[in-house]
């Protein structure tokens, strides 16, 4: 009698063990979803938490459903709880989802199966921003699980995405605070992504803020790969604000990849350079059409030799007189550099400098500064000044002064040029070089 009490002993104590064993089954750790419900909980489990983990690993939603909402009476609730959220993601029933998961983050601590399941609820619920913030928790909770860490970075691009989306959607109807706030929250998201703070320039531009927008475009510059566009409209940007040291290099750079720019990087230094002139020069300067007077003030302005010159009578023209401009128009008068009509005695200082008397003016400022050394090649053996504006223009030109034209203003930037060129061109004469076009 005393074996089979012996037997049935040791077959009561076995099977206890492999009852235990199997409700404390190993949990399976994955790094894509779904994640085993009952990972970071402390067992036993009901075999229907198994039965339905099984389930879910086998695709079976509905089936996984089932079994999970049999074990919800048993404890612990919260593996079953966890499970039913997967499942509704899994069958297509994103709102039972998240629905659930605020009930389940309000009562407690969420288990890193449940923010990957919730995750995923709002993912499927086209919510991908708070879809990231919960894979940014899980993953900071279980770091090194490379499924989690990509799908995580999944979840980042698409809510930065939606974000831009959102913004541009919101810039279209001027509603310029919310496109800012959704492009600020994108760049937290990705705060190395210039193209994100080009994208924020474009806003502020749009929105009239173009000192912010400039910042932008800065920021953008230094995080962005090579971006000639983004280059381009900063430079005008800087050229607009009189940022001109931004300006000049930028188009400077621009100017190496495409000849096109080289203008745009010559009128950037000419700001720069006329920046803290006198207002009435620097307006000279800066003006698409110089008169007369304008076009003495500024070589009163860039050439001492005419302001100290000596003149032995003066030309008296009575439309000069009284102006403020008076003693640089005279002196222009005076030094044969701008004509005057000797019967009306008038010198129209307020008409357009044409092409021609522009030309006939630098030509005579070149042989006025020219020393009695050799003179530039471009005039010729026996340097003199046309008398007719077409043959002025064409000399004019052949020195790089000015483009070959009769008619027509010329502009303050060309003018200024070209009194550049002139001085170059004297200096050269005066060690023997030659002239040669710009």
């Amino acid at each position: 009698m005393r074996l089979p009490a012996l037997f049935f002993s040791v077959l009561w104590v076995l099977l206890l063990l492999f009852g235990c064993a199997t409700s404390r089954a190993p949990i399976r750790q994955r790094d894509r979803f779904p994640l085993d419900p009952r990972e970071e909980l402390s067992g036993p489990f009901s075999a229907a938490i198994e039965s339905g983990w099984e389930a879910l690993l086998s695709g079976d939603a509905a089936g996984a459903e089932e079994e999970f909402r049999r074990a919800r009476s048993q404890a612990p609730r919260l593996a079953a709880q966890v499970g039913l959220v997967e499942a509704w993601v899994l069958g297509g029933k994103p709102d039972r989802a998240v629905q659930a998961c605020k009930d389940l983050m309000k009562a407690g601590e969420a288990t890193l199966p449940l923010l990957v399941a919730c995750g995923e609820a709002k993912a499927a619920s086209s919510s991908p921003l708070e879809a990231f913030e919960l894979y940014r928790q899980a993953v900071s909770r279980a770091p090194g699980r490379e499924g989690l860490e990509a799908r995580a970075s999944e979840l980042k691009a698409a809510a930065r995405a939606r974000l831009v989306e959102d913004a541009e959607a919101r810039a279209g109807q001027k509603d310029w605070k919310a496109a800012r706030s959704r492009l600020e929250r994108a760049i937290e998201l990705d705060p190395e992504n210039g193209e994100l703070r080009a994208r924020a320039g474009d806003v502020e531009r749009s929105a009239g803020r173009r000192e912010e927008a400039l910042e932008r475009y800065r920021e953008a510059l230094g995080l962005a790969r090579k971006d000639r566009a983004l280059e381009e409209k900063t430079a005008e940007l800087a050229l607009e604000l009189s940022d001109h040291a931004l300006a000049i290099s930028l188009f400077d750079e621009l100017a190496r990849e495409d000849s096109r720019f080289q203008a745009s990087a010559e009128e950037a230094r000419l700001l720069f350079r006329v920046a803290n002139w006198p207002a009435p020069e620097r307006k000279a300067a800066r003006s698409s059409r110089i008169t007369r007077a304008e076009a003495a003030s500024l070589v009163w302005w860039m050439v001492p030799e005419v302001r100290e010159a000596r003149v032995s009578s003066g030309v008296i023209a009575s439309d000069v007189v009284s102006r403020r401009d008076s003693r640089a128009v005279t002196r222009a008068l005076s030094l044969g550099l701008l004509d005057v009509d000797r019967e009306a005695h008038r010198a129209n200082p307020d008409g357009a400098l044409t092409a021609g008397a522009g030309s006939r003016l630098l030509l005579r400022l070149l042989l006025f500064l020219r020393p009695s050394g050799p003179a530039p090649p471009c005039l010729g053996e026996t340097p003199a000044v046309p008398r007719s504006h077409a043959e002025a223009a064409r000399l004019a030109a052949a020195c790089g002064l000015l483009q070959e034209r009769e008619g027509g203003a010329v502009s303050g930037p060309e003018f200024t040029r070209a009194l550049d060129r002139v001085r170059a061109l004297a200096q050269g004469a005066s060690t023997g070089g030659g002239g040669h076009s710009p």
